[in-house]
């Protein structure tokens, strides 16, 4: 679904997928241009919710919160903290605590999720997949070289 101007300019959007659930839809991507008026993506998903609705939906699914919640506590293994570490800092690559923000607005009902891997070896790997998957960059690692390259030009 789109959000576009008088013009023809499309200021705003998201993918919608039906969910494995019967009659729920989800969002998937979604994305707005930089410049847009506050509140256009609260504008977007109240008539995506409005014509989900129209069209016999009965329930319609956010999507993911990412690492919100994980390695909050002391007490939990270092690689959740590690990744509280990411959800809080790694915002110039993918702002996951916005995103939850913006979600939280809809009062969602959150259900846990849970990532299966190897081994923590593995782990490094599978964090940098859902990084590029999520931010469009296709290569994560190398943006941040080219950004520590230029820093050190200037």
């Amino acid at each position: 679904m789109t959000l576009v101007s008088p013009e023809g300019v499309i200021y705003a959007f998201a993918n919608l997928v039906p969910e494995y659930k019967k009659n729920e839809l989800m969002v998937d991507l979604m994305r707005h241009r930089k410049v847009t008026e506050p509140g256009t993506m609260d504008f977007l998903f109240a008539s995506v919710i409005t014509w989900a609705k129209e069209h016999g939906y009965q329930s319609f699914n956010l999507g993911l919160s990412a690492l919100s919640g994980v390695g909050i506590n002391k007490a939990d293994p270092a690689i959740e903290r590690v990744l509280h570490y990411v959800y809080e800092h790694i915002n110039r690559f993918y702002n996951y605590k916005g995103l939850h923000a913006f979600k939280e607005k809809f009062d969602p009902a959150w259900e846990p999720r849970y990532l299966v891997y190897n081994g923590l070896a593995a782990l490094p790997n599978v964090l940098v997949a859902v990084l590029r998957a999520d931010s469009g960059f296709p290569n994560i690692l190398g943006s941040l070289r080219n950004r520590k390259a230029a820093r050190r030009r200037n």
